[in-house]
């Protein structure tokens, strides 16, 4: 799983208006799933279901930064648990601090 800067993911999000954003959305939960074996992982669908129900973005952080939780939990890591801080971000409208916190957590697993 690739790492990723948090400032050029930032910049980038900001000068693509958002296109950027989408891209990172699917490729990071394909790396994911990839990473962690894990076959409940759709990045397809959910990044379809984002787009067109937006309220699905909320679940999305949710269901990812839960996924980081379990896949730390299951392989003895240190369990970094912003699963609610996420959620709270995204629907006070800081859904980009939540992505960039989650690019911290799989930059961290894939050291």
């Amino acid at each position: 799983m690739p790492k990723r800067s948090i400032i050029v993911m930032l910049i980038l999000t900001f000068v693509t208006c958002g296109i950027y954003n989408l891209f990172w959305m699917y490729s990071a939960r394909c790396e994911f799933q990839d990473f962690s074996g894990y076959s409940d992982i759709n990045p397809g669908l959910e990044l379809l279901l984002s787009i067109l129900c937006f309220p699905f973005f909320y679940y999305w952080i949710y269901k990812f930064s839960a996924d980081i939780v379990r896949y730390q939990t299951e392989n003895g890591r240190y369990v970094n648990n912003n699963t609610m801080i996420n959620l709270l971000l995204a629907v006070l409208g800081f859904g980009i601090i939540s992505e960039l916190i989650i690019q911290s957590q799989l930059n961290e697993l894939a050291d």
